[in-house]
């Protein structure tokens, strides 16, 4: 007979925002589900949780970024521990991120008497107005080199580049800019496909260590994100803890099923847990130590009009909307 408490929602790792909840009192109160057991009475913090239909629930305070919320059985002194994180920040704003970034440096570098200015260049310029005129927090994701295969697809000649022979000549602009563009770790090169999905923790750090090297030395540490979107969202849990142990906090993806059921752009996840973060704005693996936070929209698959009414159901979500 079952008698250890089971939470329903919210589950061990979810990331909550101030629509989780009702502020007050300097908290946010969430209200807690679980499971009836089969014997004895269930408090949660101390809160006695009252039957509500088939489930059981309390509502309780959290206070602040990490909470740990314990369920009690008081008959069979059984307990359940989650950890929940409570962000009041994280509605309504948003970030704009790009991936597979390598080659406007690469035109940087070679034409510094056209390019004064990082700014000068159409691309990041693109990305300075839409800081300048709408508060955006622009984060790209880079390659650590050009490959032949990437290079033969381009209609003219392009010469091999990798992030070793960057200039650091922008290297103080990038830092006056760093509190909205950031630089991160993408992949080693474009090919092939998914080149992480089965690769040892040594590969991982090998190829991420020297992008953030490189990034640092031409960018200046300030530029340094830890947040990434690794090549097609691809990794296993060595990977991840490769990415960890340089400093990577945060892993962005869909966390979704492809048209075949297999999950799509979601690192390790699969099962229940792809289903439930797919229905979330972030959820944080506190086995892994990693959080995971939901691409909304790839802008350059849709049209304006297809990406809006897209953002506009996300923000009219309690759960996604942040």
């Amino acid at each position: 007979m079952p008698t250890k408490p089971e939470f329903l929602s919210p589950c061990d790792g979810d990331v909550l925002n101030d629509r989780d909840g009702v502020r007050r009192e300097g908290a946010l109160y969430v209200r807690m589900r679980l499971a009836l057991p089969d014997a004895g009475e269930i408090t949660v913090m101390g809160v006695f949780a009252v039957r509500e239909g088939d489930v059981l629930v309390a509502e309780v305070p959290l206070y602040g970024y990490r909470n740990s919320v314990t369920a009690h059985n008081t008959a069979t002194g059984e307990e359940t521990r989650i950890t929940l994180f409570y962000l009041p920040t994280m509605e309504k704003v948003y970030r704009l991120s790009s991936d597979d970034n390598i080659l406007f440096l690469a035109e940087l570098n070679a034409d510094p008497a056209r390019y004064k200015s990082i700014f000068d260049h159409p691309y990041l310029s693109i990305y300075k107005e839409a800081h300048d005129l709408y508060g955006a927090k622009v984060h790209l994701n880079l390659f650590y080199e050009t490959d032949e295969t990437a290079l033969s697809l381009f209609s003219g000649d392009r010469p091999y580049f990798n992030l070793s022979m960057m200039s650091d000549r922008y290297k103080d602009e990038f830092r006056r800019n760093a509190d909205w563009l950031r630089l991160a770790f993408h992949s080693r090169s474009e090919f092939p496909p998914s080149p992480y999905r089965d690769a040892d923790f040594d590969t991982v750090l090998r190829d991420a260590a020297m992008v953030n090297r490189e990034i640092i030395r031409f960018a200046g540490e300030e530029c340094l994100g830890n947040t990434t979107t690794v090549h097609y969202g691809a990794a296993n849990r060595e990977g991840i803890r490769a990415l960890r142990t340089l400093g990577y906090r945060s892993l962005t993806g869909y966390f979704i099923r492809d048209r075949h059921g297999r999950p799509s752009v979601a690192y390790y996840v699969d099962g229940e847990l792809l289903d439930h973060i797919e229905g979330r704005d972030a959820f944080y693996d506190t086995a892994e130590d990693i959080f995971f936070a939901r691409i909304d929209t790839v802008l350059n698959l849709r049209t304006n009009a297809e990406n809006l009414q897209i953002l506009r159901d996300t923000v009219s979500d309690p759960h996604r909307g942040g």
